[in-house]
């Protein structure tokens, strides 16, 4: 190949994947050093694959999505999170860049169909009646293109596994269920753009805390001394920081104390809350002394 076509190759991301799909044949094919095409569909006819024109679109076949489980803390979903996540998938061959062949120079056009894949037969049934039927090149098998030559890394397969790491932001307020999705990060093929990687967040259960949309809710249990008398708590929020909680009337169990503000960031609006929802649990004495019990006579009385 002469320096300036050479070039012409690098610097052309569409004239690179003809190369290596293709070899020096195919870019004379579609004009020697890289004619400019008219329109996006001008490349197809130019290996022979009819039917495309300015009114006609081609969609290249996209492969399947990836849907993985991702785990998460509901701290994670309180402060938002960068993850790094290792995903091993399918890729082009590294070697001979998904054409299966030792050297591009080896990968040529079929003959037979002219790089259609296809070839319409046609059979005489009788005097006078003759029928056409459309069916893959038998030459190539429905591909198109020749291939002389085996690549000695993938075998011929054109595909390769590579493990990579992927960084995910999982943003502050995110629901549990909801997805992260990575375009076109999935298994890669010849001929095919590759699907989405999609990351569904499944949230761990907390110790303390269980989460209601953008609410928080928790149990507090108090003793009957502090349900008759009030108390005071100290409650460590997920990120750390402490809200009180005073109570100076009677407590009944069950009674559900509402902090504005302390539940879930909102995922659209993060610097606004949901509430705090605390449930009392009053937690009855296993024992009480007769003193105790004249104690409480006295108080009811």
């Amino acid at each position: 190949m002469e320096i300036s076509t050479a070039y012409d190759v690098l610097v052309d991301d569409e004239k690179r994947r003809i190369y290596d799909q293709h070899g020096e044949e195919g870019l004379q094919q579609q004009g020697g050093r890289g004619a400019n095409f008219r329109s996006p569909f001008d490349i197809f006819s130019s290996f022979g694959f009819g039917g495309f024109d300015g009114q006609q679109q081609h969609e290249q076949k996209k492969g399947p999505s990836v849907e993985i489980p991702l785990e998460v803390t509901l701290q994670d979903l309180y402060l938002g999170k960068e993850m790094r996540v290792g995903h091993r998938k399918q890729v082009l061959c590294p070697k001979c860049r998904g054409t299966g062949a030792k050297d591009a120079h080896d990968v040529t056009t079929c003959p037979e169909c002219k790089g259609s894949g296809t070839k319409v037969y046609t059979q005489q049934l009788g005097p006078g009646f003759i029928t056409q039927t459309q069916r893959a090149c038998e030459r190539c098998g429905g591909k198109g293109r020749i291939v002389k030559s085996t690549c000695p890394h993938c075998k011929g397969s054109k595909v390769d596994v590579a493990d990579e790491t992927i960084t995910l932001i999982v943003e502050r307020g995110m629901a549990d269920r909801s997805t992260i999705v990575l375009e076109q990060e999935a298994d890669e093929a010849p001929d095919v753009t590759p699907g989405d990687v999609v990351f569904r967040l499944v949230t761990v259960p907390h110790k303390r805390f269980r989460r209601d949309g953008d609410n928080l809710h928790m149990r507090l249990n108090v003793t009957l001394l502090e349900a008759l008398v009030g108390f005071s708590r100290v409650i460590k929020h997920l990120d750390g920081h402490e809200v009180r909680v005073e109570r100076h009337d009677v407590t009944r169990p069950g009674e559900v104390i509402a902090v504005e503000d302390e539940g879930m960031p909102q995922h659209q609006w993060p610097s606004q809350a949901g509430s705090l929802f605390i449930e009392c649990a009053v937690v009855m004495p296993t024992s009480v002394t007769e003193q105790q019990k004249q104690a409480f006579r006295d108080l009811l009385s």
